[in-house]
């Protein structure tokens, strides 16, 4: 008689455990907060490359729509915003949409275009002191950028009597590190505005070759000295520019800005600055007692004396 042969259970786990099963994907690692994410697709395969096109085509269909709408949300804010500030020209009103009040930019206004018709190859608005002085500062230094606009509509038509268009516009260049520091360029900011006023086009074509001291407090040779040859020019092929920037003040950074045009080929080459430190001229002096009805209190400023002003060299 055959007798059976019972295998033990522990026997049978074993052979179960021998015998091959049909392949299943592993489980998915856990972590601490559950199921880890499948892994990304690795760069460079078609998939990827077809939806970054994708991407691509989508911002650049969508994206003068998502600027409107960002513009028509952010313009109100910006003009509550500014109506919370106050006027630098006064100290005393709230700021406009262009960064003044109306009462001052009117009176502004006025004042310029009762100047006498600009004689040299030069033009400004008045003396850097005063009012004119808070405007700069506040456009320089406190990040009052709509001031720009302002402050070009004055200098177009401190240029309508001038009898003579340029063909481009340009701008004084700052420095890289004042640049850094400003986040913009209050010159180029200017120039933009005016060039878009008198309809030209408006191109940086100076480039600052050599980082220059600073010019506070060194006369007219130590700042002629410091600025030679620290500009270059793309070549000009006989245009007329007007270069602009925000304070004259020995005139030395014009001098060289506007020789590196010259050599570069311009062929006539006249500036617009919003305020010159050097004492007044003529056609400055009416403005100066426009200005003064601003600030009635405030004692004449003394032309004479270069202390407290302050040109490109602006620490």
């Amino acid at each position: 008689m055959t007798r059976r042969r019972v295998r033990s259970s522990r026997a049978g786990r074993v052979d179960q455990a021998l015998v091959p099963r049909r392949s299943s994907p592993p489980a998915a690692p856990r972590s601490a907060a559950g199921y880890l994410p499948p892994p990304a697709a690795p760069r460079g395969t078609a998939e990827t490359g077809a939806c970054l096109a994708g991407l691509r085509d989508l911002t650049r269909q969508h994206a003068p729509t998502a600027r409107s709408r960002l513009t028509r949300l952010t313009t109100p804010l910006a003009g509550l915003f500014a109506a919370t500030l106050r006027c630098p020209a006064c100290l005393s009103a709230s700021c406009g949409p262009e960064g003044i009040c109306s009462p001052c930019a009117q009176l502004l206004s006025s004042a310029v275009a009762r100047l006498a018709p600009a004689s040299s190859e030069t033009i400004w608005l008045g003396p850097h002191a005063g009012v004119l002085r808070r405007l700069v500062h506040a456009l320089k230094y406190a990040g009052a950028r709509r001031l720009a606009g302002f402050l070009a509509e004055l200098l177009h038509s401190r240029m309508q009597g001038w009898g003579w268009q340029p063909q481009v516009v340009t701008h004084v260049p700052t420095s890289l590190a004042r640049r850094r520091q400003r986040t913009y360029d209050q010159a180029q900011l200017l120039a933009a505005a005016l060039a878009a006023r008198l309809q030209v086009d408006h191109e940086a074509l100076l480039v600052r070759r050599k980082v220059t001291a600073k010019l506070v407090g060194q006369g007219r040779a130590a700042r002629a000295a410091s600025l030679a040859g620290a500009f270059e020019v793309r070549r000009l092929h006989g245009q007329q520019v007007l270069l602009v920037d925000d304070v004259l003040t020995t005139g030395a950074t014009l001098t060289a800005a506007r020789l590196a045009l010259t050599a570069a080929g311009a062929s006539h080459v006249r500036a617009a600055v919003v305020a010159r430190t050097a004492p007044p001229h003529e056609e400055g002096a009416e403005l100066a007692a426009a200005l003064a009805l601003i600030e009635p209190k405030a004692q004449a400023p003394n032309f004479n004396s270069q202390s407290g002003h302050h040109g490109r060299g602006d620490p």
